[in-house]
């Protein structure tokens, strides 16, 4: 006999493009895994920060509270960022050929810091790309339906694509992204049994002002 089957545990959830302590102090409250902050993106977004205030930002956080900063760059400006502002993790949100990001994760990961590689719809050769990035140190592969000259634009995630990526990941993570409300949230999860996942525009009213209100909802609907 049987005992009833243990329930599925809940997506990890990245909340991207914190801007402020008040927001940070919610999501950390409400249980959100990783606390998202984009400092020096390559190219203008309603969300970037500067060092110095992302480094007080991931300074205030509850001690435990995972972190991570988006950026992208020179390899050592990478490393001398994430040096300085200290967060748990790095995501790589621009495209480097695939030792780039090998070297990169090993040099973040012998200063204490994980690193997550994005990739785009336009990544050349995507799925064996993904198949190669399951091989390096990386912590995970995040999964962008925007490109990064096109990094303001709305982009819904790609259920498909993230299927069949998944195939070739060697279970390495996949961080499922692009859209994410908590009225798709749900049916995106279920579709592709994603168990990490990024959300930021979904739980806005506004760029960098996050809703507590829709965080509680996305965050119910995935129970």
């Amino acid at each position: 006999m049987t005992g009833p089957t243990p329930p599925t545990p809940r997506p990890k959830v990245k909340v991207c493009g914190l801007m402020n302590a008040p927001d940070a102090a919610m999501c950390a409250a409400q249980g959100v895994d990783v606390l998202g902050f984009v400092v020096n993106y390559p190219v203008p977004v309603p969300w970037n920060l500067p060092p110095a205030v992302a480094k007080e930002l991931i300074a205030g956080l509850p001690p435990g509270q995972a972190s991570c900063i988006v950026t992208g760059g020179a390899p050592a400006a990478v490393v001398q960022l994430a040096q300085d502002l200290q967060p748990s993790l790095v995501q790589l949100h621009v495209p480097y050929p695939v030792e780039q990001t090998a070297a990169l994760a090993r040099r973040l990961a012998a200063i204490g810091m994980g690193a997550i590689q994005t990739v785009f719809p336009d990544t050349p050769n995507l799925t064996a790309t993904v198949a190669a990035l399951a091989a390096t140190p990386v912590r995970a592969i995040l999964i962008d339906p925007r490109t990064p000259g096109n990094a303001t634009a709305g982009g819904a995630a790609d259920l498909t694509l993230y299927n069949r990526l998944a195939a070739v990941a060697a279970g390495k993570p996949l961080v499922l992204a692009g859209g994410l409300t908590p009225a798709n949230v749900a049916q995106a999860v279920q579709a592709t049994g994603a168990t990490h996942i990024d959300v930021m525009t979904g739980v806005e009213t506004a760029p960098g002002a996050k809703s507590s209100a829709l965080l509680a909802a996305l965050l119910a609907a995935l129970l």
